[in-house]
């Protein structure tokens, strides 16, 4: 299971698997590589997700999809591959 979208990883697909610890606390996070981007380019913007981490893919609101459309609109589809690209200014 993709720890930023909630969805499954297929098996034999590639991911993104890190190990975390904090004080005494351990555990492993899983991601699309997608997902992983999608987290990438917020975070190089400046844009964190609760306790100054990655933003998941499921927290992102509708102006941070815009923003990952923007700077990758190939990630944006393999994220969001149901949902309505972001229309472009004119």
């Amino acid at each position: 299971m993709c720890d930023s979208c909630l969805r499954k990883i297929e098996a034999g697909t590639t991911y993104h698997r890190s190990r975390c610890v904090d004080g005494g606390d351990a555990w492993t996070w899983k991601s699309h590589p997608a997902c992983q981007r999608a987290g990438d380019i917020l975070w190089d913007m400046g844009i964190r997700g609760e306790e100054d981490c990655l933003i998941n893919v499921i927290d992102m609101d509708q102006e941070d999809r815009e923003l990952v459309y923007a700077n990758d609109p190939e990630t944006f589809r393999q994220v969001w591959p149901d949902r309505p690209e972001p229309k472009q200014p004119t």
